[in-house]
């Protein structure tokens, strides 16, 4: 449960931030050639972020970023998100996300737009539901001392006892003793779930590369809800992980 400090404000006694979700979108996928557009139950994957967002009401704007002219002309058509190509520069295997943002951070900011938070929306994050970004809103609203927020999922398996297979094919283990223990009495680690974050507006201004090292708080999400979209099989698991609830209209 997060602290209340004395930073914490009442949601009563405040405006509302502006908010700005930005969700990028590389053109390039070499497992799952333009995975972005890639249809699950016959829609493309990016609308389930896109209608999350805009069904959310949390957003001032919704952005989709990309390289790709496929993808911004689809996204193009649809009412309530605007699109930004970015540089090439920032499209290649070697481009991080949080330089996407800054860089989407600062045009906007040149043109005149400045938001007081910056959510990032991966562009596959098909499984994320309008409550889990309220639930996040309300969790960064109650404390200020929260800069930056990602989204994580709980290993599903103690990472104390994980092994490697080392040349002569035998396994090693990272920590032969934690065998010893039952699960449920393990330090819990957690992953980052690749589909959400949120920051404050000057996290952009003080980090130039990054968020340093301790400087996030967690959200836990459900580990279904993070997926990683990386290979065909994944397509047909979210899937089958929407057909089990109501899919919002799109």
């Amino acid at each position: 449960m997060i602290r209340l400090t004395e930073n914490s404000v009442s949601k009563s006694n405040k405006q509302a931030p502006k908010r700005i979700a930005i969700i990028p979108a590389r053109g390039g996928s070499k497992r799952i050639p333009g995975k972005n557009l890639a249809k699950i139950s016959g829609v493309p994957i990016i609308d389930y972020p896109i209608r999350t967002a805009i069904d959310s009401h949390l957003f001032d704007s919704v952005l989709v970023s990309s390289d790709d002219s496929a993808i911004l002309d689809h996204v193009s058509a649809m009412s309530g998100v605007s699109t930004n190509r970015r540089p090439k520069a920032l499209s290649d295997d070697f481009s991080t996300v949080y330089s996407v943002l800054r860089y989407e951070v600062e045009r906007l900011r040149e043109n005149g737009q400045e938001f007081d938070e910056v959510w990032l929306l991966s562009a596959t994050a098909c499984l994320l539901e309008v409550t889990d970004l309220l639930k996040m809103s309300e969790f960064l609203d109650q404390d200020l001392i929260i800069e930056s927020l990602l989204g994580v999922s709980e290993y599903q398996v103690p990472i104390q006892w994980a092994m490697s297979l080392k040349q002569d094919g035998k396994l090693t283990s990272i920590d032969f003793k934690s065998f010893l223990n039952r699960s449920q009495d393990l330090v819990k680690y957690y992953h980052d779930a690749g589909c959400i974050a949120a920051f404050r507006n000057q996290v952009f201004q003080k980090h130039l590369e990054g968020v340093p090292e301790g400087e996030f708080y967690a959200f836990v999400l459900d580990p279904n809800k993070g997926l990683d979209i990386d290979h065909p099989s994944d397509l047909i698991l979210a899937e089958a992980l929407l057909s089990t609830r109501e899919i919002p209209s799109l």
